[in-house]
């Protein structure tokens, strides 16, 4: 691998100058879509790492915080802008109201609306901003050179990378190590799996890194937003640069970090590598795709694409399956890698590339079913349901135990007492039912009793839902059996089970609707055991 340590000293504040000069030129970016009103929030959008880490939610990130106020109106577009500069470069000129000690996952989106907003921000602002970049960067006085990337550091200062230099090279080992895992990225990312290259390597030019102490794996910045059209969606394409976490102290711990406190925490660096070197890859798609959903969910799963290893990202499995009800795009941005790991599996491991080129079409949710799905419409979404019950997909099925605890949907109650009727209510304006929205589900486990091992399961649906439901038996060395329950035109339908107890240590009934439309929509169900 070439290196020049101590090389082109100017490299960063010349590229950040540049770059930031060009930012004002075509910045003729709108805001994105707003989401729709009767949408729940995706759970902690910036993604808190450690709020799931224990299944519960945890202090928010600086991020959090921001975007929270942002959203609500709380703070304007040119506070919000600067907040989130400030927490990622000087945290300590961050009011306190927005001060965390959480650590976050990434800053990608955060960065992502200030690039699409920034012609409406003031002047003052953005020069703030680009100050605290050229500034920031600017005293990052060693490179390293390979292939396709330039990547500048310290040793010195709160920022430095460790100086751990095994083989006297001159450059540190960690340095060295991100660099490989950034050309294995490219190699992955690429050439294999199809993606196109960042906009500026596109142009000829190599692609800049930079590494300081930041309370978040890692970021990516958009640059030079081209707005390229507006129908039938918003598209466009954008320069990128990325920021990695100096040591990863004190971040979670992964199969290959295995205590957290290795001297060079190699598994976070290489696997945060490949999650926002697939951003900067997106920006050349559609930087505009209006879903951070989209975003995270499937920069995760390139984490596992590229280091299948590691497993960094089962730590946020729980976020993601402590709400089985909601629609599928409104669950825990990280977490959703397993949806995107399952579409893989079963559709092909080109669909998600296949989705991004999509959403220059059509929105992003319908990319995913377009491509995904094809001519069936949301129906193949039906088979998700066993699957998440099950977490049934190869990651689970052929790797080795991972350190990180496997994670567990959130059943909506076990029944070991028989006959069962229950009728799930409609929400109210104070308590949610928890029932499944459009493209979300609901899990009933029931166990053995004495009395019989013959298990009739009834479920019956408000109707105009597109109901699905399964009924699962799981035996005692893990394997399952599943069986669709046949529903008639009132989503009304019945299923019997024979050996639970003998054959089966539980069965499950997982009810999910196979459309968007609807919300925490109603149901019944029943089970007698002869």
């Amino acid at each position: 691998m070439p290196r020049r340590p101590g090389a082109s000293r100017l490299a960063p504040v010349a590229l950040l100058a540049a770059a930031l000069v060009a930012c004002d030129t075509p910045a003729n970016a709108p805001l994105p879509p707003a989401a729709p009103a009767s949408a729940p929030l995706a759970l902690a959008s910036n993604g808190n790492g450690n709020a799931w880490a224990n299944g519960q939610v945890d202090e928010p990130s600086t991020l959090d915080l921001i975007e929270a106020d942002a959203e609500s109106g709380a703070i304007d577009r040119n506070n919000a802008a600067r907040y989130r500069e400030y927490a990622l470069l000087s945290p300590d000129k961050l009011p306190a109201k927005y001060r965390s000690t959480a650590i976050g996952k990434d800053g990608t989106e955060s960065m992502r609306q200030t690039a699409l907003a920034w012609r409406s921000l003031s002047a003052q602002t953005r020069k703030e901003i680009n100050d605290l970049r050229a500034n920031g960067f600017g005293q990052l006085k060693d490179s390293l050179v390979t292939t396709h990337f330039i990547l500048h550091y310290t040793t010195q200062t709160d920022w430095g990378v460790p100086a751990i230099d095994a083989d006297a090279s001159g450059v540190p080992d960690y340095v060295e190590e991100a660099g490989k895992a950034f050309e294995r990225s490219w190699q992955r990312e690429i050439v294999e799996l199809g993606y196109p290259a960042p906009k500026q390597v596109a142009l000829g030019e190599k692609f800049h890194v930079y590494f300081r102490d930041i309370k978040f794996y890692g970021y990516c910045v958009p640059e030079n937003v081209v707005l390229e059209q507006t129908a039938p969606v918003p598209a466009g394409t954008a320069t990128a640069w990325i920021v990695i976490e100096n040591d990863f102290r004190g971040f979670l711990p992964n199969d290959v970090d295995v205590t957290g406190n290795e001297p060079l925490r190699l598994g976070a660096l290489r696997v945060t590598i490949a999650h926002e070197f697939m951003h900067a890859l997106q920006f050349n798609m559609n930087v505009f795709a209006p879903s951070g959903w989209l975003f995270e969910s499937h920069a995760t799963w390139a984490e596992d694409q590229v280091y299948d290893e590691v497993n960094d990202w089962r730590w946020y499995l729980r976020g993601f399956f402590a709400r089985p009800d909601l629609p599928i795009f409104n669950r825990f941005i990280y977490g959703a890698a397993f949806y995107q790991h399952h579409l893989s599996e079963t559709y092909g491991l080109d669909v998600p590339r296949r989705i991004w080129l999509a959403t220059r079409q059509v929105p992003p949710d319908e990319a995913v079913r377009r491509e995904a799905y094809g001519a069936q419409g949301w129906e193949p979404f039906t088979g998700f349901g066993p699957v998440q019950y099950t977490l049934g997909i190869e990651d689970f099925a052929s790797n080795a135990p991972s350190i990180v605890p496997r994670a567990t949907l959130r059943l909506r109650t076990t029944h070991a007492a028989y006959p069962v009727s229950v009728d799930v209510p409609a929400s109210t304006n104070k308590v949610a039912n928890l029932a499944p929205w459009g493209l979300g589900a609901n899990a009933i486990e029931f166990l053995p009793a004495a009395g019989g091992t013959t298990l009739r399961l009834t479920f019956d649906g408000t109707d105009g839902a597109a109901w699905r439901a399964i009924a699962i038996g799981t035996r005692a060395n893990g394997t399952t059996a599943s069986w669709p329950i046949t529903l008639d035109a009132g989503s009304a339908g019945n299923v019997t089970v024979a050996g639970l107890g003998t054959q089966y240590v539980k069965v499950a009934l997982v009810a999910l609707i196979a459309d968007r439309p609807g919300a925490a929509v109603p149901f019944r169900y029943g089970a007698t055991l002869q």
